[in-house]
């Protein structure tokens, strides 16, 4: 494996750099692994890591003063955790947690901000995705008010499968319902049909993916409409 594959990954935004604009984050890049659970930001709280996920996903949470969140968005290693607000010294209003254990590429945000001010290759990729995550909090909206919960559950386990590159998820039925914000039984009631069905797999807090064809035509529009603004991202030519 080269020096450059090892410094990516599997991670698009990194893969995507030029060498020269890699080099100019590679010396301050550190691979972590980070739990299930792992919170990369807080709620108002000031920014002092980039996260360029490997492996893994990352969910992007609106949080009411109650303390009851809500799932606005899913960054895999196609995308980049913290880096816009960093840049511009902005404080979060929402919260940025790990929903599956995976490995990032961390980088101190001061790094960070001294590399996207002198690349405009690096401003454009960043500025790109983070139209992505504006996007999936606006579809995520509009996909709890219309959308049933047997669609948003496939197309929520699609989204992580792309993300963690597996058919294989462990997840708790508790900690579905929290992140579509339904109700266990609505979950439970969904992941039976689509099990019925020979869609999926649960049992013990594991969900296996069976019939990838089958769970897209389950899914709602919302599925697609991410995926291509994930491709639409990238810069062209």
């Amino acid at each position: 494996m080269d020096a450059r594959t090892t410094l990516t990954g599997a991670n698009g935004i990194l893969r995507s750099l030029s060498n020269k604009t890699l080099a100019l984050i590679a010396p301050h890049l550190r691979k972590v692994k980070l739990a299930q659970g792992a919170v990369l930001y807080e709620v108002g709280a000031a920014i002092t890591s980039v996260y360029f996920p490997l492996s893994g996903m990352v969910s992007m949470l609106a949080v009411l003063k109650s303390g009851e969140a809500i799932e606005a968005g899913i960054i895999g290693p196609e995308g980049f955790v913290g880096g816009y607000l960093g840049a511009r010294g902005w404080r979060p209003h929402g919260q940025a947690v790990m929903q599956m254990t995976g490995e990032v590429m961390q980088l101190n945000v001061r790094h960070f901000k001294k590399a996207y001010d002198a690349s405009d290759e690096l401003r454009i990729l960043i500025n790109g995705y983070q139209a992505v995550v504006y996007f999936q909090a606006q579809q995520a909206a509009i996909c709890q008010a219309v959308h049933p919960v047997e669609a948003r559950l496939s197309r929520w386990l699609l989204q992580a499968q792309d993300a963690v590159g597996g058919d294989t998820l462990r997840l708790t039925q508790e900690y579905l319902a929290h992140m579509m914000g339904v109700r266990r039984t609505s979950v439970s009631g969904s992941a039976n049909k689509l099990q019925e069905e020979r869609l999926i797999s649960y049992k013990r807090g594991v969900i296996q993916i069976l019939d990838r064809k089958g769970l897209e035509k389950s899914a709602c529009e919302c599925y697609g409409a991410v995926r291509a603004a994930i491709a639409n991202s990238k810069p062209r030519g």
